[in-house]
């Protein structure tokens, strides 16, 4: 993976981290699609977004998050402005042993910064239905 799609992956994990759901959003691209176990989601405008990120960070910070880290596996580059990884997430909190699952990323390079255009959150478990 390269150093900059890697700083990206950094930056992305750090929002989460601070459990700070606008910063997780503003690692996207619009439209943006995350799919996941309860069917996709297609975010059109920040907005919706916004909302669905801070939910999201909500929900960790709810369940005990202490913090998130993340190895990276499959690399694509499939040019200089587009490229697919897929990372092994770990998610430790408190007073539970660490939660393991992958999840893909989509990326696009937009004004010269790397940005999620869709998410493929296959492996994570959470209660899908509660939290959209």
């Amino acid at each position: 993976m390269p150093a900059d799609v890697r700083a990206f992956f950094d930056h992305y994990r750090d929002a989460f981290n601070r459990l700070d759901g606008l910063a997780v959003s503003a690692c996207y691209d619009q439209p943006a699609m995350i799919a996941h176990a309860g069917g996709n989601g297609v975010f059109m405008d920040q907005a919706a977004l916004n909302a669905n990120n801070v939910a999201l960070c909500k929900h960790y910070a709810d369940s005990g998050f202490v913090q998130a880290d993340f190895e990276t596996g499959t690399f694509v580059a499939q040019n200089e402005d587009f490229c697919v990884a897929d990372l092994a997430w770990t998610v430790h909190r408190a007073n539970r042993p660490p939660e393991r699952f992958n999840t893909s990323y989509a990326l696009a390079r937009r004004c010269g910064a790397w940005k999620v255009f869709c998410v493929t959150a296959y492996a994570e478990q959470r209660d899908w239905h509660k939290h959209d």
